[in-house]
């Protein structure tokens, strides 16, 4: 033992090498060293060989157990590298190993190795468990998700039939008069207009079941090309409903040509509903003319369009503020506290945050932006 500066340090007598094997076995992640050529397995440290159940060391690595990275998917070839280039990274990325449905962190990085040549050293992580937390997770939020699309429609039960009510009442009306028509002996030209208009109404009152259909039912989350003003269009259709009932003016502000965004139309539907719902909400107590709610979407930057909606009602506090996102908090007397929670996770999903901020002409703004496609298509799911 050598003593310095009041700390005891051992005296380094095993080989270097030896110590670095010791080091690396009390490792819980497979480390690995293979030839750059010919894959040949030059180190393996105790837990990668557990995996194996025997020394790999010798055999391809193309035989481990471990899923491994495909020549394309390097950085570099490692295969032509020389010494002036390594150190160097040549991949870092999740991998699943379909024998074991075992999922690792695969690093690998191009190394000098003792004996001068270039070596890939890597490193191998078991994150099985994460990942299946993470779907665990997602798989509750999408139920909650659900759950709260539900709940919406259940609260918008009374108005949604209402709105149902009147295009049957008209083709209820249509349909008498055509028959009386026709009873008196009338032709079909007489009868054509009113039928005519039956069938406009039939086509209403469709457009709003599929709606419904569409917005309740249980479907994986996924991404695709889709336009913003088709996902407002079908969300607004329900909020004009309440706008017309509360007399508050719905003021729909969509700049031209915006590019399609890549997103899931239903989620970004039900954010939609959600904010425009708390937004009126918001404005029980404001009169006369500032009974308005704007929804906007517009540019932002080169690769996203920004979707706002912004009321003006009596605004949210500082305090308030800093809980709003919290699970199970609200400011509603008869709220449940999820929605703006079950939106923030949403948004979080299509890579972005939902931001709530003050309206200058007094009231909120809840913004959040969505990508849009890159010019040469769509985004691989």
């Amino acid at each position: 033992m050598k003593e310095t500066g009041g700390l005891e340090t051992m005296e380094i007598g095993a080989p270097r090498e030896r110590l670095l094997e010791t080091v690396f076995d009390g490792l819980d992640a497979a480390v690995y060293v293979a030839d750059v050529h010919n894959d040949a397995i030059l180190f393996a440290n105790r837990a990668f060989q557990t995996l194996h159940r025997f020394d790999p060391v010798g055999r391809a690595l193309r035989s481990a157990a471990v899923p491994l990275p495909e020549r394309g998917d390097y950085q570099l070839d490692p295969r032509g590298l020389s010494i002036a280039d390594v150190p160097c990274e040549l991949f870092d990325g999740e991998l699943l190993q379909p024998r074991t449905g075992c999922w690792y962190h695969i690093r690998e990085q191009a190394m000098r190795w003792v004996d001068g040549g270039i070596v890939r050293l890597g490193i191998a992580t078991d994150i099985t468990d994460r990942k299946e937390m993470a779907e665990l997770v997602r798989q509750q939020q999408e139920r909650l998700s659900s759950t709260a699309r539900l709940i919406v429609m259940g609260e918008m039960a009374s108005m949604l039939a209402h709105e149902i009510n009147q295009p049957l009442s008209a083709i209820a009306n249509y349909c008498s008069g055509c028959v009386a028509r026709l009873e008196a002996g009338a032709g079909a030209e007489a009868v054509l207009p009113a039928m005519k208009k039956a069938s406009a109404q039939a086509e209403r009152a469709g457009k709003i079941i599929r709606r419904i259909r569409e917005f309740v039912k249980k479907s994986e989350p996924r991404r695709a090309p889709v336009q913003v003003a088709a996902i407002l269009e079908d969300a607004l259709g329900f909020a004009e409903i309440d706008a017309h009932r509360l007399n508050i003016r719905l003021v729909v502000e969509v700049a031209a040509t915006l590019p399609d965004v890549h997103a899931d139309r239903i989620m970004i539907e039900q954010v939609v509903i959600n904010l425009v719902r708390n937004g009126f909400d918001a404005m029980k107590n404001t009169v006369g003319d500032d009974r308005v709610l704007v929804v906007r979407a517009r540019q932002s930057g080169v690769d996203a369009v920004e979707v706002a909606v912004i009321d003006r009602g009596h605004g949210i506090s500082a305090e308030d503020r800093e809980r709003l996102f919290t699970p199970f908090f609200t400011t509603k007397q008869e709220g449940m506290g999820i929605g703006l929670n079950i939106c923030r996770s949403i948004i979080e999903f299509h890579d972005s945050s939902l931001i709530v901020g003050d309206n200058p002409e007094g009231g909120t703004m809840f913004a959040f932006t969505l990508p849009t496609l890159p010019a040469e298509g769509v985004i691989g799911e």
